[in-house]
């Protein structure tokens, strides 16, 4: 049995504490809603796992004092964590996860599969898309870490190294007094394809999208549609169904089994810091209005 607790602040770790309810490998053996109620369990308690939810700045000093008691951490997708954060998880051997990453998603999880099988042949233009709702929570937030960073790091995953970064960001506020948010980012592929993320704050609803492209087929997906994933080659649609349980659930059961050294690891820190290193260029973009390289090879045109 693996022993859990779910930290992080006031009323936003209700989401966590539900998926790990659901797993029967897993007990829930504290909640903590602050730095100093989590230093107090780790304190007194017999614990594997920190499932740290969404805080409102840095998660840096929850994932330290979480490190430095040597447990395992699983951090809210978008938390804004540093390379120093990530390094200190290598430091004391605690295995760092993002929630929620795209790798456990089905649909993105296919997809990938049917690029590495040369599916589509060589990658061309990419697109991907994900939208949410306007919110008071998200003023002030970095769009690229706390929107696109899933979006980076399955992207890396599926396509490999990424060369340059061209982004631009749009804010105004809309007839009801909301900020609302968009971004695009470009980035340029070592292997030679062109993906386009966009991003924004301005949609009714939650919404995610994908256009794979590549010389001998394309790979869709769009969220607001019944069929989860179509595989086009020529005039022809193959459509993917999905069964099973939600993502947070996947994530975390496998979670339990590396932590129990019955898996290895799907995501590293380093698959954590290729994309944390493309949210600051796509911010550095942004600010000087220029491609910011991110590896040798990538020009400066």
């Amino acid at each position: 049995m693996v022993k859990v607790v779910v930290a992080g602040e006031a009323g936003t770790s209700v989401k966590e504490s539900q998926a790990w309810l659901r797993i029967k490998e897993a007990e829930i053996v504290g909640v903590a809603d602050s730095l100093f109620s989590l230093r107090e369990i780790l304190q007194g308690t017999e614990v594997d796992i920190v499932d740290i939810g969404s805080v409102t700045d840095s998660a840096d000093p929850w994932v330290t004092l979480a490190a430095q008691a040597g447990k395992h951490i699983l951090c809210a997708e978008g938390s804004a964590l540093s390379r120093e954060g990530i390094g200190l998880c290598d430091q004391h051997n605690s295995v760092l996860q993002f929630a929620n990453t795209l790798r456990f998603a089905p649909e993105y999880e296919q997809a990938h599969e049917q690029i590495k099988n040369g599916a589509i042949g060589k990658a061309g233009v990419i697109r991907l898309r994900r939208d949410a709702p306007a919110s008071a929570k998200n003023v002030g937030k970095c769009i690229f870490h706390s929107h696109g960073m899933r979006e980076f790091e399955w992207l890396c995953w599926t396509f490999g190294e990424v060369e340059r970064v061209m982004a631009r960001e749009v804010k105004h506020t809309n007839e009801s007094g909301q900020i609302v948010h968009y971004a695009l980012v470009m980035l340029r592929m070592a292997g030679g394809a062109i993906a386009h993320v966009e991003l924004s704050w301005a949609e009714g609803t939650e919404h995610v999208s994908f256009e794979l492209a590549g010389d001998q087929g394309m790979i869709t997906h769009d969220s607001r549609e019944s069929i989860p994933i179509r595989w086009s080659r020529g005039e022809q649609f193959l459509p993917t169904t999905f069964q099973g349980m939600d993502l947070m659930q996947r994530q975390r059961e496998h979670f339990i089994r590396c932590v129990q050294k019955q898996a290895g690891l799907r995501l590293h820190s380093c698959d954590l810091l290729a994309a944390l290193d493309i949210t600051l260029a796509a911010k550095e973009s942004v600010k000087t209005g220029q491609p910011v390289k991110l590896m040798h090879g990538g020009d400066e045109e």
